[in-house]
């Protein structure tokens, strides 16, 4: 019997990026000891003692919880000593092999006896003074806020603790149970390491009678995920706190705001109105700005189409982020990346290339710290950076993190190490050490999850984000794409196409009748006219009144869409003036070789 396991929305709360995956083992052959296990504990000793240093900064990161109750991260200890020429030690195949597991991806993980655990589990947060008995028989009392698995009342295991007495495994265990668990941030790659190495532990202990049932715990009462955020396609209404669990990121806190500000005067209305809500390592880059180092910006666009006016939401902020730190800026256009994974000619891929950067010379960025280069012309430089990547990542993470299969071309299989080149393209060039950022979207994060995770290897600083989320598109829900004209606005689009596009095509949150409307007012949070004025209104004061009137019903829902038609009219008559003016200053901002 396979025991129900939820997760308690109070602890989410707590611990958003809590992750709880589960592998459920049956028929094991319980041996007291396994030769092959024992040879593969050698091998184990050599990989931990040749990539201790990578195993630092992980540990540092995942001992905070552990450290707030003043103990040491459980495995800490157990890493440095086998680095330092110490033995895994030998128990039971069971222990050991989950051990091994911890050791090999520093995890925090358990093993139980499934006939012993019951048929309704929940993890969940302690309010302390809770009684646990510890595996040696020891009665303790938890701590506040600890994160236990409970089995009605009686609490099974503490993350601070470990296994309790009642479910622990012995040499009579046929079926057992093991659990990741993490606090901290966890993706997707890192949880298919651990599901490799289990896996190979267990064949190995393994009979033809055997079965294994991977899982992940599920938030109680948790809808169906209803929308899809990959590099390649963005479906749905996006659940954001939901990605930034998923994709294991950081959100921009309170914290992280003032010291922007510090160096900004004020912050850009993308960041006040949570446009650009999620992050991986900024604190570090402005820990390395605030002792005078140098870093750069990144960021790119996929040529798939014309561009529109969705796309132009990061390109705004990374200008902001230039002019205010006075950066240089990386701008790779992936043309080769559209050929191979959209129904298009290369030729087109490469027209549509030169067609956007006109969009992005318009934005103002400066043209002496502003560089830009297409994949398909790519430096001899960056095909060198590109190989060194490409040696360091296994076939093994790319599908863990991108989905790859046997149907999936080798060259989409490659471009991964391509994208991630130019987040070390200045230091190659500079020949010092200088770490990226990258403001963009975050369907694009998986590409620098890998990146960063190899960083280290090919002797370059990890690259840090910023992330924004999605202009919708017309329709409800969605987001706009270039390669679908009927979802999008574009930055050639003349007033007259604007303004038939909002009023046909933007869903609305206003009511069925004028009268209606007027006594019960619209809903300005479903109102796809409303959301597109929150990218690009920049009054604050305007953009409120807009919403209250709109919401008390003294704005209909037609007014509110010719604000908007106004508005996306001023900020693209601009544009196009001085996307004219690119095509004259366009050599100056090309980086070729």
């Amino acid at each position: 019997m396979i025991p129900k396991f939820s997760i308690t929305q109070r602890l989410l709360e707590k611990y958003p990026f809590a992750r709880f995956i589960g592998v459920i083992a049956t028929n094991i052959k319980n041996v007291k000891e396994s030769p092959i296990l024992e040879k593969e504990k050698r091998k184990l000793e050599k990989y931990i003692t040749s990539n201790f240093e990578n195993y630092k900064e992980d540990i540092k990161n995942k001992k905070v919880f552990f450290e707030k109750y003043k103990k040491s991260f459980p495995i800490e200890y157990q890493l440095k000593t086998i680095s330092q020429g110490k033995k895994i030690p030998t128990h039971s195949v069971l222990k050991d092999l989950f051990f091994m597991t911890e050791l090999k991806n520093c995890v925090i993980m358990d093993v139980q006896d499934l006939a012993k655990l019951g048929k309704n589990l929940q993890f969940d947060i302690t309010k302390g003074n809770e009684d646990f008995i510890y595996m040696d028989g020891t009665k303790l009392k938890t701590k506040k806020d600890d994160i236990v698995l409970r089995k009605g009342n009686q609490i099974l295991i503490t993350h601070l603790y470990g296994a309790g007495k009642y479910s622990l495994v012995s040499e009579k265990t046929k079926d057992a149970s093991f659990m990741i668990w993490s606090d901290v941030k966890l993706t997707d790659e890192n949880v298919e390491n651990v599901k490799n190495d289990l896996k190979k532990y267990l064949k190995l202990i393994s009979t033809k009678d055997t079965k294994l049932n991977f899982f992940e715990v599920e938030e109680e009462k948790e809808k169906e995920e209803n929308f899809i955020v990959t590099p390649w396609e963005v479906k749905g209404d996006v659940d954001y706190n939901k990605l930034i669990r998923k994709f294991g990121t950081s959100r921009i806190d309170s914290k992280l705001l003032k010291r922007i500000k510090k160096h900004t005067g004020d912050l850009h209305y993308f960041l006040k109105r949570k446009i650009f809500f999620s992050h991986r390592d900024f604190d570090k880059i402005l820990d390395h700005y605030e002792k005078g180092e140098e870093f750069a910006l990144y960021t790119g666009r996929g040529p798939s189409g014309n561009t529109h006016i969705g796309h132009i939401i990061p390109w705004l902020f990374t200008k902001w982020l230039q002019d205010n730190f006075n950066v240089d800026l990386y701008f790779e256009l992936t043309d080769v990346e559209k050929f191979l994974v959209k129904n298009m000619e290369l030729k087109d891929a490469i027209h549509y290339s030169y067609e956007n950067i006109l969009d992005i010379i318009a934005v103002g960025f400066n043209p002496k710290k502003t560089f830009i280069f297409l994949d398909s012309e790519m430096s001899a430089t960056r095909f060198k950076i590109t190989n060194q990547i490409a040696k360091k990542i296994n076939f093994s993470t790319a599908k863990a993190v991108f989905g790859f299969n046997n149907e999936t071309n080798i060259g989409l299989i490659f471009h991964p190490a391509v994208q991630a080149a130019p987040c070390y393209l200045p230091s190659y060039l500079k020949k010092k050490q200088i770490p990226t950022l990258i403001p963009a979207a975050i369907d694009q994060d998986p590409y620098w999850r890998v990146t960063r995770d190899i960083a280290g290897k090919v002797g370059f600083p990890k690259p840090c984000q910023l992330h924004c989320g999605f202009m919708k598109g017309f329709g409800k829900g969605g987001k706009m794409s270039a390669s679908d004209p009927k979802s999008a606005i574009y930055t050639t689009d003349d007033p007259k196409t604007v303004r038939k596009k909002i009023m046909k095509y933007a869903f609305s949150g206003g009511r069925e009748t004028i009268e209606e409307h007027r006594k019960y007012g619209g809903n300005p949070d479903v109102d796809l006219s409303y959301h597109m004025l929150t990218f690009l209104e920049p009054d604050d004061k305007k953009l409120k009144k807009i919403y209250g009137d709109y919401k008390s019903g003294k704005l209909l829902s037609g007014e509110l869409k010719q604000i908007c038609v106004d508005t996306i009219n001023e900020f693209l008559a601009e544009h196009q003036k001085r996307r004219e003016k690119a095509k004259k200053t366009f050599h100056k901002y090309m980086l070729r070789e």
